[in-house]
């Protein structure tokens, strides 16, 4: 097994007692969920239904996109029509019942050299 899945599995069976025990007390799953994988790559390319990345081990992880994906761009929601192949990206992802990989968030990576809070200098 590869090892990113490996990590990617023993996080998501960490999070499952903790999503039993907020239904069993009535709380919202849904608040509850949050991404139990996140890695930096290269973006590949994204369609209606699935969003791919390219890891640094040369691995394409593939996400499917659902109505709570988010993609960000410079701290700002954006289509993922915003972003193009080769983009640098931060993604966040989980895992559903059948193990499959849900994106969570992609968001465009900030250049070298700036730091959280700031913008990218702009290209003249």
């Amino acid at each position: 097994m590869h090892p990113v899945t490996t990590v990617l599995l023993a996080l998501t069976l960490l999070q499952q007692p903790r999503r039993q025990q907020q239904r069993q007390a009535g709380g919202n799953v849904d608040a509850a969920i949050e991404a139990v994988a996140s890695f930096d790559g290269v973006f590949k390319n994204a369609s209606k239904k699935v969003v791919e990345v390219q890891v640094s081990s040369g691995d394409t992880m593939r996400m499917y996109i659902t109505r709570s994906t988010k993609f960000i761009q410079d701290g700002h929601p954006v289509q993922a029509s915003a972003f193009h192949d080769g983009d640098k990206v931060n993604a966040e992802a989980e895992r559903d019942a059948r193990m499959n990989l849900i994106a969570v968030k992609i968001e465009a990576a900030k250049p070298e050299g700036v730091h959280p809070g700031e913008t990218a200098p702009k290209k003249p």
